[in-house]
């Protein structure tokens, strides 16, 4: 503990004695990095709101709709590895029967193999499960969207920072710019020194 606390005063020890550092520079630093601060605190528009607001809720908010995804997706792929199953067994009905046969016939082999696979899957238990679970979480995903947008709708109300408060801003961006221009100037006539 006590190496540390000698650490931290030989650091401000040595930037005290920088001839460089100057303290119009530090005070603007200062006075920008907490305009950003300010600005950070704004909260963001859109579903997802600033997590600095209140960040236990927030975070339990994600948590929620982190799960709603994971369901969504595990919902989806069910229903597409179904669909996917009864393509291909479907285009194996049809390789299997396809030999020897004119271009109506194989048209019409075609045509009955997909509908008598994906009716059958259609009519199954296990599609209307999985249909009906994938149209419930898709729901909930939505009510998630709507409970963060509403969750958002008093920030919108906000107003951004003003032109004064934006002017300001960018004059201290520009001091800050102009200072660190100086201080590189300095340091190039003190190399060719």
């Amino acid at each position: 503990m006590k190496d540390n606390e000698k650490v931290q005063n030989n650091e401000n020890n040595d930037t005290a004695k920088l001839p460089l550092v100057n303290k119009k520079f530090v005070d603007l630093f200062e006075n920008f990095f907490k305009q950003l601060t300010e600005l950070n605190k704004i909260s963001t528009v859109g579903p997802f709101i600033s997590m600095i607001n209140d960040p236990q809720i927030n975070m339990n908010n994600m948590r929620e709709y982190g799960n709603v995804l994971i369901n969504y997706q595990r919902y989806l792929n069910k229903y597409l590895t179904q669909m996917i199953n009864s393509y291909i067994l479907a285009l194996d009905k049809v390789s299997a029967g396809i030999d020897g046969k004119n271009a109506h016939e194989k048209r019409m082999l075609i045509i009955n193999s997909f509908e008598d696979v994906f009716s059958s899957m259609f009519e199954s238990a296990d599609f209307s499960i999985n249909y009906n679970n994938l149209v419930n979480i898709y729901i909930d995903l939505n009510k998630s969207y709507q409970k963060f947008y509403d969750a958002s709708l008093p920030m919108l109300n906000r107003q951004s920072l003003s032109k004064e408060e934006k002017d300001l801003l960018f004059k201290e961006l520009y001091e800050i710019k102009k200072i660190t221009s100086e201080i590189k100037n300095k340091m190039k006539e003190r190399k060719n020194e």
